[in-house]
């Protein structure tokens, strides 16, 4: 199955943060993007690499 690709909101929605987040990630290189039409998309795994790339682990515990 192919991945999904998700607009910013949604992407924001996925990663517990506001669209504009998610667009300056776009607009700095941090998180790739999928020109679509007129408009930008992303694919979830692109949006796990981001999660398991910034993965902090408590090193208290």
């Amino acid at each position: 199955m192919s991945p999904r690709l998700l607009t910013a909101v949604q992407a924001g929605e996925f990663l517990g943060v506001d669209q504009t987040t998610v667009r300056e990630l776009w607009r700095d290189g941090k998180l790739k993007c999928v020109h679509v039409g007129r408009g930008r998309k992303v694919s979830t795994v692109e949006l796990w690499r981001y999660i398991n790339e910034h993965e902090q682990f408590d090193r208290d515990r």
